[in-house]
């Protein structure tokens, strides 16, 4: 079975435990609010609720451990309102006015019930967790609760120092890095570790299972920030100025102002020109920019498949889900997904 297949099966599995979920909830008089989550969440219009990544991951390690279905999804449930909830707050803190080619939250509400609707999403993420212990029993629900909240600690730190780098010409490399091991790494990490948890997995395979899992979302974040500066537009479906024309300080961006003193000369321009933001593109390529990420994505993307072959070694027959997680990581890191 193919993992085109796997994902068809499971994705409508995922959306509609994601919708029983969220009406479980009594609204009262604030049905409003319910339809702001409802909105962002992708079931109200022809946009589509997205491909669930994250829980896909979840399930597929359960699955491929050994665990049920039914097992595992309120964990697959809760990974996915905690990433919306993330979702909304960046929105609000980055002042971003579309996501999928339409408003944002705030945008249409306004910042106060954005972050109501925020925080309920964080609300129906924790009742999600809890409902393991009635399909996996009480320590596995305790357990994968607290490494819940450690995550969102993480996910906290990780958006703290993006933001803060805002301000901050002097950022490292090495703090960098730290940030979008909090900020995108420490989900992927937790989606991958909490299918292990869940098919009682003992420390050694959860610790690799979290290794994989941020191993991915760094090498997944890397190639992110290399074609938000020479991405092909056609495929990424923005431009490739954007990055820049932003002022993003993404990894490219920060090796540049480390290295390259001619780049951290004219990045200080303000209003820069289509013709600037090429010229910069070209200098952080000639510097070795480009070369340097590609260098840390190609690194992180073997960490990650070393531990996966850990996880499953080539000498034993990979059961359909062990191999559909092999897929799986190799579309996303060669963003085919």
């Amino acid at each position: 079975m193919s993992l085109d297949t796997l994902q068809a099966e499971l994705i409508p599995l995922i959306e509609s435990n994601l919708q029983a979920h969220l009406e479980t909830q009594d609204f009262g008089n604030s049905q409003a609010l319910r339809n702001m989550m409802t909105y962002h969440m992708g079931w109200e219009d022809e946009i589509g609720s997205g491909k669930r990544i994250r829980p896909l991951l979840t399930l597929l390690l359960a699955l491929a451990f050994g665990a049920k279905l039914e097992s595992a999804m309120p964990g697959a449930v809760a990974i996915e309102y905690l990433h919306n909830f993330t979702l909304v707050h960046d929105d609000i803190e980055d002042q971003s006015p579309l996501r999928h080619g339409r408003q944002t939250l705030w945008r249409i509400w306004g910042i106060p019930q954005a972050i109501n609707a925020g925080d309920a999403l964080f609300c129906l993420a924790q009742l999600a967790i809890l409902n393991l212990e009635q399909t996996s029993g009480e320590r596995i629900a305790l357990k994968a609760s607290r490494r819940f909240n450690q995550v969102c600690f993480k996910l906290t730190q990780g958006q703290y120092l993006d933001i803060a780098f805002e301000g901050n010409q002097d950022i490292s490399l090495e703090t960098y890095l730290e940030m979008i091991k909090g900020k995108t790494g420490a989900l992927i990490a937790f989606s991958a570790e909490l299918g292990g948890l869940i098919a009682g997995k003992e420390v050694i395979v959860l610790n690799l299972l979290r290794d994989y899992g941020l191993s991915l979302g760094i090498a997944f974040q890397v190639m992110d920030d290399i074609l938000g500066i020479w991405g092909d537009p056609a495929v990424t479906g923005k431009s490739s100025a954007s990055d820049i024309l932003a002022k993003k300080k993404t990894l490219p961006v920060i090796y540049g102002l480390e290295h390259c003193p001619e780049f951290k000369s004219l990045w200080k321009e303000n209003n820069l020109s289509p013709k600037r933001v090429a010229e910069l593109a070209d200098i952080l390529n000639s510097c070795g920019a480009q070369d340097y990420a590609k260098q840390i994505a190609q690194k992180e993307t073997q960490k990650a498949f070393q531990n996966l072959k850990q996880l499953f070694p080539e000498n034993h027959e990979h059961s359909i889900y062990q191999k559909t997680i092999f897929e799986l990581s190799e579309r996303l890191l060669a963003r085919q997904w």
